[in-house]
């Protein structure tokens, strides 16, 4: 199989990149290296004694999308901007790249005769009091401009499916954490929005303290509730859907674990692992957060058999072997 993955040389891409390569699978990597890098495709290569095709360039370039897309049995379409905080100040941008990136894409796919995407969704669709835990049928309802450009493209997505013929599978993934055991490949995270490496960053020294952001919602411990999966177990949940594009039409599931950790209970986690106890502020609510966010995965293991495997402390260990191994992450 020829896979072509948008957004291959950044955190999630990579270790997809990689997983497709050692399963024996041809990948061409389209990335512009805004959020991604160069050295984590070099690592990948390393790791999986194989090559891969990297393409630079922006997925609303046609012209070079329909040459890249020649051969291609699959699209995997990672390529985002991510930041909810950064969505709510520049709302255009996330449109124009996430939403209008994904409609220049689909319609290079339409030129190259290319009939087969997954694609990278977000928990970020659902919203603010919605009962938990969410279920592919609960209402969608984004907070924030970055679930609203997410939600804009699963609707692309199925109308491609009935007007075009087109066979995707919408993944809604919950919070990634983690690395790749090995340490080599990880997270890139000089200036991170996500909770890990900032706490990783605390634990090192690198800021003086994590600023923990609201201590008083509506949950237990009063910070918010996520529900984490590991990277690996989130690759996992790719290849396997690369199956389903063997039937027609559109497929849509949560990607977690269904089990929610605290903001707090990451913190626990960290000083389990590190031995280090984490120094940390309480802080302001952040615009566009939610008190809770937890996925029932169910219909992905009844359908699939798949189910995430690893729990926060192996989260939590490998992306501290990879932050220790790679301070402050890849190099410029």
């Amino acid at each position: 199989m020829r896979a072509l993955v948008t957004g291959g040389a950044g955190y999630i891409g990579s270790h997809l990149v990689l997983a497709l390569l050692e399963a024996g699978h041809q990948v061409v990597v389209v990335d512009d290296l805004s959020n991604g890098h160069l050295e984590a495709l070099r690592r990948v290569e390393e790791l999986a004694g194989r090559p891969c095709s990297l393409i630079v360039g922006d997925v609303a370039d046609r012209p070079k999308m329909v040459s890249a897309l020649h051969g291609v049995d699959v699209v995997l379409h990672l390529a985002a901007f991510k930041a909810v905080g950064e969505s709510m100040t520049n709302p255009e941008r996330y449109f124009r790249n996430n939403t209008g990136g994904l409609a220049s894409l689909l319609e290079s796919m339409v030129d190259a005769g290319v009939s087969r995407l997954i694609y990278s969704s977000t928990a970020a669709v659902y919203g603010e009091g919605s009962l938990m835990p969410l279920t592919e049928q609960t209402p969608p309802g984004p907070d924030s401009p970055y679930g609203a450009s997410k939600l804009l493209g699963e609707q692309m997505l199925q109308w491609m499916c009935r007007c075009r013929d087109l066979r995707a599978v919408s993944l809604r993934y919950f919070n990634p954490v983690g690395a790749h055991p090995s340490g080599r490949i990880g997270e890139h995270a000089r200036t991170p929005s996500n909770l890990v490496p900032r706490v990783l960053m605390a634990l090192t020294g690198d800021v003086p303290a994590l600023t923990v952001f609201g201590a008083d919602y509506d949950t237990p411990d009063g910070t918010c509730l996520r529900d984490y999966i590991h990277i690996q177990d989130l690759v996992a949940a790719h290849m396997v859907a690369i199956g389903l594009l063997e039937r027609p039409g559109y497929h849509l599931y949560n990607v977690g674990t269904g089990r929610p950790s605290s903001v707090r209970e990451v913190l626990d986690a960290a000083r389990r692992v590190t031995g280090r106890a984490v120094p940390f502020v309480d802080g302001p609510r952040r615009a566009g957060d939610v008190p809770e966010t937890v996925a029932d995965p169910s219909r992905f293991r009844q359908d699939l058999g798949f189910e995430a495997k690893r729990d926060l402390d192996e989260m939590v260990r490998d992306a501290w072997r990879w932050w220790t191994q790679n301070p402050g992450g890849y190099p410029e």
